[in-house]
């Protein structure tokens, strides 16, 4: 109470809400007292927000010699633009400014204002199935556990639940572990404060740093990042696979990997996004894309038997249409006796010699009493992602220079522009159904990232009427995107925090260059297809752009990477296969070079950028790798 009365009374906080929440065409201004209030329900919050006023009364202090609430609304909307455009003044604004806009645009009556749909009605009930029998979580234990099985497999995301799934298929004894907790669809009610927190890692904020700023959000639930991503399905292309080929990886051919490509297809029932799904979006890129002879335009494939549009892929669909691995390999392999033990965060392996014997992970029950689980098996399978998984193996004596290395991350940029006579219905359609991929063999692939309002109006870096303005314009702004066949690489370390490693990557010229390509092609896209203006999202303003010849005077500066918003969502190969430990981590078979019974069956052990969304490539990968690991232990029968 105390935070919130201080807040509501803070003269600084009520003059700061009202210069950034003006009324506009739709929206109403802000009500400061009940904003205000909603902020400081979250104490550490408020007091973190209090430090920011004072620094915005000092910084204005100094410069006109009174307190910013002083100042009349013209004066104070110049201030804050006169400091949003300065390096440092300005991200210190952004941090100021965030949790109020977050909760101005949380709010249910500003989402129904901007067109967005209605809440979603979670069901009361759900179905229950005899394999979530095998799920123990860990704040169910009242006691340590001893098991014992032939294989532990480390994380239920793409690799991990593909490889118990294989494994158990083939009467096999597998223990799954996952940090995570289990959710079903009831969880997925698509309140953002509610789902960040329960289905993303470090609530979505680990980032690269480099010549860039790139936020990579990774999931931590079952299902991991499958749960959270928007569907997509591609296989490898096949020049990559030729690639892999002649570094002396194994048979990767298109031959050798179309049954497990198959396999995977049809265990997420992969078709392609329907057009009511898609939405104007489609529309709008397949005429600007076709006016530039673009040829390859058609709805992506996507794991959605089914789907009905709502929208909220990357917050858990609340259908269960979209085939994540939560609802599709997890339950099977449950169905063919493997065990799920959620809430548990794998701690060490076991060893006799170098040979692995089991694990240990420890969790959390109701009552915060720490509960451990050991595990003896015949092998282990390392499957925490890219980020992690190198990590720990780190931490369990692996030695290898290429272990945390070669990472690569599809960057993405996105652009944007206004159709002012066009509903998009954003909040209303899936958010990346429709694909131009021409340009694919090059390495630039183009593809739909609609964001929800959230995301519309928190990544940006403006303010007072331009922010309301462009907030009212969410369901008139086409979102579209790309991401190219990164040659860049990155490392990845331990950070700070067990959630924030130290991950480093740094865009080379060419990169860079190539994603100069996309911003350029896809503005001329929109162009052609009407747009009265096109927006390039930077991390420190936003580039508006009315003609081509705009376009092409801006596209001539000294631009940087910084100067963009980039995004990625596909980190891969910090412990890729390898010929030999000279090359990588794993051999062709993903056993941990030097050791017996170690495997890697995740992102991490993709042996180099793909261009094409990873979740099918990854799934095949660990499907065959764990086939053959089954083979070896039958053969090997104790």
């Amino acid at each position: 109470m105390a935070d919130q009365t201080a807040l509501t009374r803070n003269p600084t906080a009520r003059a700061l809400t009202a210069s950034l929440f003006p009324a506009g065409r739709t929206l109403p201004a802000a009500d400061a007292e009940a904003l205000l209030t909603r902020v400081g329900e979250h104490a550490l919050l408020a007091r973190a927000l209090r430090l920011g006023l004072l620094w915005l009364d000092a910084r204005h202090l100094l410069r006109h010699g009174r307190r910013f609430h002083r100042g009349d609304t013209p004066h104070r909307a110049r201030f804050l633009d006169r400091l949003s455009r300065t390096p440092v003044s300005g991200k210190l604004l952004r941090a100021v400014s965030l949790p109020l806009k977050a909760h101005y645009v949380f709010d249910r009556d500003v989402e129904a204002r901007t067109g967005c749909r209605p809440p979603v009605q979670v069901p009361s009930q759900v179905e229950h199935f005899r394999w979530q029998q095998q799920i123990t979580a860990a704040g169910d234990c009242a006691e340590d556990m001893e098991l014992e099985a032939d294989v532990v497999v480390i994380g239920s995301g793409a690799g991990g639940a593909s490889a118990a799934y294989e494994l158990a298929s083939r009467g096999l004894a597998v223990v799954i572990v996952e940090e995570g907790q289990y959710y079903d669809r009831s969880h997925f009610n698509c309140r953002l404060t509610e789902v960040i927190p329960k289905l993303y890692r470090a609530l979505g904020s680990n980032c690269a740093t480099g010549n860039a700023i790139i936020p990579v959000p990774v999931g931590r639930n079952v299902g991991g990042t499958t749960t959270i991503n928007s569907g997509t399905c591609m296989r490898t292309p096949e020049e990559v696979l030729a690639d892999w080929q002649a570094r002396g990886l194994g048979d990767f051919s298109a031959e050798a990997m179309t049954p497990w490509f198959e396999q995977v297809e049809e265990v997420l029932k992969v078709q392609a996004a329907k057009p009511e799904h898609v939405g104007a979006i489609g529309d709008v890129i397949d005429r600007g894309a076709e006016a530039l002879g673009f040829q390859q335009r058609h709805p992506l494939n996507r794991n959605a038997e089914g789907c009905d549009g709502q929208g909220l892929c990357q917050f858990g669909c609340p259908t269960d249409a979209k085939q994540s691995t939560n609802v599709s390999y997890i339950p099977r392999a449950l169905d063919r006796g493997a065990f799920l033990f959620s809430g548990f965060r794998a701690e060490r392996l076991h060893w006799h010699g170098d040979r692995v014997t089991g694990m240990t992970a420890r969790g959390r029950n109701r009552d915060g009493r720490s509960v451990r689980l050991t595990v003896k098996s015949r092998a282990v399978v390392a499957a925490m992602g890219t980020f992690f998984t190198p990590l720990f193996l780190r931490d369990q004596g692996i030695r290898n220079r290429h272990l945390g290395r070669h990472l690569t991350l599809h960057p993405a940029g996105v652009v944007n522009a206004i159709f002012p006579d066009r509903d998009f219905a954003n909040s209303r359609s899936i958010p990346q159904g429709f694909g131009v991929t021409d340009w694919g063999k090059q390495g630039l692939m183009f593809e739909g990232g609609s964001v929800p309002l959230a995301g519309h109006s928190l990544l940006n870096n403006l303010y007072g009427e331009d922010w309301v303005r462009f907030t009212e314009d969410y369901q008139q702004t086409a979102y579209f995107g790309f991401m190219i066949r990164d040659t860049s690489q990155g490392r990845v370390r331990r950070g700070p925090h067990r959630d924030w490693p130290l991950i480093r990557y740094r865009m080379n010229d060419r990169d860079f260059a190539q994603f100069l390509r996309g911003v350029d092609t896809l503005a001329r896209i929109y162009f052609a297809a009407g747009a009265r203006e096109v927006l390039v999202p930077g991390l420190d303003g936003l580039q508006r752009l009315h003609s081509v010849a705009e376009l092409e005077r801006f596209l001539a500066g000294p631009l940087k990477p910084r100067d963009f918003l980039i995004t990625a969502y596909h980190p891969l190969g910090t412990a890729r296969l390898g010929r030999d430990p000279d090359d990588g981590v794993c051999d062709a078979q993903h056993r941990v070079h030097g050791r017996q019974g170690l495997y890697v069956m995740d992102g991490s052990a993709v042996p180099s950028s793909l261009g094409a969304n990873p979740q099918v490539t990854i799934m095949a990968l660990a499907g065959r790798a764990a086939a053959r690991l089954a083979d070896h232990l039958q053969e090997h029968q104790a």
